[in-house]
Formats: structure tokens, sequence, C-alpha cells
């Protein structure tokens, strides 16, 4: 694959040379993203039609030869492990990230549903919730119909939802609180120790660099939740790591919890 650079002027899959099998343009958009299956529902072939643009470009080297199970699940990690040596790849991504949202990958999400049949021309669709893996309202609903103890994390279980920009936690949490009044109660009054520690323990193998630093739940009192990890790092990496470490926390488990990191010197003492 080219470098990440090199596809900021690469027309390689600018405009399509095959008749493709969905495009799609969102009214929100300046791209149309094309896609050719394969009759075993393989992408065999992808363009976009618009301005050079390096993650579409990638996003169709992404893609091609994936599955549709595949393709749906596509997130910030494929681009991550397929660039991961690439400098321009992280400048560019710390960028985008403040956009929130990855064009590309919303509109992937959505020609995608097309494909599946799931988007219909005459029929209002579902509000999308989680854009990182296409849920929308309607499968939220169907999920919580479904499930005789739903909760953020049979959610995040069965659909993915609330496993990627995390920015839709919010949205799940106001559909578990209209579900039930006790999913209300549960959610937002007082919830057994053994509840938060097991809530707590599961987000945080979501964190990216928690298995890297060796994080783990360290103590609990009151609204102060600390985490120890054993990895030798710089003071300004901890302060950025510590940081996000709160946002995602926070936004996964519950907003009124206050987060820390702290370094465990015994721990990476005897790890060296």
């Amino acid at each position: 694959m080219k470098s990440f650079k090199e596809l900021f002027q690469s027309e390689a899959h600018l405009h399509s040379n095959f008749i493709p099998t969905v495009s799609l343009k969102l009214k929100d958009h300046s791209y149309t993203l094309n896609l050719k299956f394969s009759a075993k529902d393989v992408i065999s072939e992808a363009s976009y039609n618009g301005k050079a643009n390096p993650w579409f470009s990638s996003l169709c080297e992404l893609v091609q030869g994936k599955s549709l199970h595949e393709a749906l699940h596509i997130n910030w990690k494929n681009w991550d492990e397929a660039f991961k040596s690439d400098q321009s790849y992280w400048e560019f991504k710390q960028d985008q990230q403040l956009e929130v949202f990855l064009s590309a990958l919303e509109l992937l999400k959505a020609t995608l549903d097309v494909y599946r049949g799931r988007d219909f021309l005459y029929q209002p669709t579902s509000p999308l919730i989680c854009r990182c893996f296409g849920i929308r309202e309607a499968d939220i609903t169907d999920h919580l119909k479904s499930q005789k103890d739903p909760s953020l994390l049979t959610i995040a279980s069965s659909l993915k939802a609330g496993m990627g920009c995390r920015s839709c936690v919010k949205e799940l949490k106001r559909a578990l609180m209209l579900h039930s009044p006790k999913i209300r109660q549960r959610v937002y009054k007082d919830k057994p120790m053994a509840d938060w520690i097991l809530e707590i323990d599961y987000m945080l193998t979501c964190f990216p660099e928690a298995l890297d630093w060796k994080m783990q739940l360290d103590s609990f009192k009151g609204k102060q939740v600390v985490i120890s990890f054993a990895k030798d790092v710089s003071q300004r990496e901890e302060e950025e790591v510590a940081g996000r470490l709160q946002l995602f926390l926070s936004a996964g488990v519950d907003d009124g919890l206050g987060f820390f990191l702290r370094r465990d010197r015994q721990r990476s003492k005897n790890a060296e």
C-alpha cells in the first residue's frame, strides 16, 4: 500500500472504471462511494467521485477483498494497523480527529446499508445512532426488546455500538432510560460496588493503551477511581493519556465519576 502522504495526491481510486453494485452520495457529502460486490458478497473493486482525498483513497484500499461482514466492522483500528509505521498518517489523523466523524467511514456504513437493503427510497430511515458501526435507532430498540436485562455492555457486545469514537454513548444511555424505569434507576442511582467494578474493568479493556500500559483498576472510593499502570513513559505522555482515559471512561461508565492514572512503580520495577 502507498504511504498516506502519497494517497493525498493519488487518483488511483478516483472515479470508477467498473459498473458498481452499489453507489451512494449522502445529502451532506461531496463524495460518492462506488462498490462492486462479487457473488459471494466480497468487495472486488472500490472507487470514489470527488476531489483527491487520502481518507477515501485509503478506504478503497482497505475494503478491497473484504467480505460484507468484514467491511461492516471496519473502524479506526484498521487504519492504525495499516499505517502504524507511517508518520504522515498520524499527522493527518490528528487533524481529522478534530472533526469527530470520519466522512469516508460514515459514507461506507451508509453504502453498505443500502447494499443490504436496510434503507429504502420511499420509507423513512431510522436515525443513525452509532456512525462508527452503522447502528441505527431501530437496531437499538430491537436489541432492548430482545434482552431480559439490557445494558451498555449487552449493546456493545451484540451490536458494537459505543465501541468506536464513543460519541453515541449518551444516546445509548438515553435509550436505556426510556426503555424501562428499572434501567433508569440502575443507571443513574445507587449500584452495587461489584457492578461498578465489573463495568469499569470491561470498559478499561477497550481503551487503546490499556494493554500496552498494563492498566488495572487500583481503587474506587466515593466518586474517585484510580487506574494504575506499569509502563515507563514521560510525564507529558502520562498527562495526555490520563486526559483521554477520563473522557473515554466517563462517557462509557458514568460522567459523574473521576478517573485518574497512577504510576505503579513496584510493578514497573518488577517488569524490568
